[in-house]
């Protein structure tokens, strides 16, 4: 059950407080206003907090490098969001940020498809070399995509 701040406004607090000063200095009204955000603020988060679990995370210096260089456009909070949104959603899919090598990769699959139809027509080994090339190199994007650790295998 949420519980209700005691005052309605800002100029209820005042009235509430400042009533027992015949005639207030601008100084007491303005420490009177600062007490009364420093009161309202920590309800509010006390409030927000019962219903939304917050977390402070701590990241090394490696560590916000690799974030900043996979965040892209977004911001480290919203990256680190989605990235715990895909993680929860599906653990065992790999989180890529990184819309222009996939579409690289994309269009290398399609020519190593090509290539290979084109094996399977003419029986030719420098053709043979130029898919074991292609493939190789797919390799390695996948590798820069998706780092698995030691503990995977």
């Amino acid at each position: 059950m949420k519980t209700k701040f005691p005052y309605t406004s800002l100029h209820h607090y005042l009235d509430t407080v400042l009533s027992s000063i015949d005639n207030p200095s601008r100084q007491q009204i303005k420490d009177a206003k600062r007490d009364y955000w420093k009161l309202y603020y920590k309800f509010y988060r006390r409030e927000k907090r019962k219903y939304r679990k917050e977390f402070t995370l701590g990241f090394k210096t490696d560590e916000l490098h690799k974030i900043k260089n996979k965040k892209g456009k977004l911001s480290v909070s919203e990256y680190l969001y989605q990235t715990i949104e895909q993680s929860l959603q599906d653990p065992s899919k790999p989180i890529v940020n990184n819309s222009k090598l996939l579409c690289s990769i994309d269009k290398q699959l399609m020519e190593l498809v090509d290539l290979l139809e084109d094996v399977i027509v003419s029986g030719s080994n420098k053709l043979n070399t130029s898919v074991l090339e292609k493939i190789e190199h797919l390799e390695n994007q996948f590798a820069e995509i998706y780092k698995p650790n030691q503990n995977d295998y």
